[in-house]
């Protein structure tokens, strides 16, 4: 004699068919949703991340720029102490990574006394979050200052 079950399991076990519980039980619209998800974080997360690395580059230009006028403004007063000029980049961009080969420091008529200009250049690598993701090439930020000399 067969034991008292529902009448949907007396069913699948006449007809042979184990009946599998409720979790295991999908109808196709899990596997779509998990797909779904999969290209909508994608494209989200693109969009996020490519948000933070183009804040990240603003501010460094930023870091970069104020940096450069520093090392102008020393440069307007004695344009003919470059160390001094580089220095004072440098000191205003520490967490930029600069190297004294990364600035440059010219003078209208060669730097000396009686120039009557100093523009002060700096280019620092920047590399973004997103970068090799997208397939884009290596970013260099270049920012200079120009004054006149007192």
């Amino acid at each position: 004699m067969m034991p008292q079950i529902g009448k949907v399991q007396a069913a699948s076990a006449r007809q042979g068919r184990a009946q599998q519980p409720a979790a295991i039980q999908t109808d196709g619209r899990s596997a779509q949703a998990i797909v779904e998800f999969a290209l909508v974080s994608l494209a989200f997360f693109l969009i996020v991340f490519g948000t933070i690395d183009f804040g990240r580059a603003i501010f460094m230009y930023s870091e970069l720029h104020n940096a450069v006028r520093e090392g102008a403004r020393v440069g307007k007063v004695d344009p003919t102490d470059a160390s001094a000029i580089r220095a004072a980049v440098q000191d205003h961009a520490k967490g930029l990574g600069l190297t004294s080969d990364s600035i440059q420091i010219s003078c209208d008529g060669g730097c000396s006394a009686s120039s009557e200009s100093v523009t002060v250049t700096a280019t620092v690598g920047f590399r973004a979050i997103t970068q090799e993701l997208l397939g884009i090439g290596p970013i260099t930020l270049r920012a200079s200052a120009k004054v006149t000399v007192e």
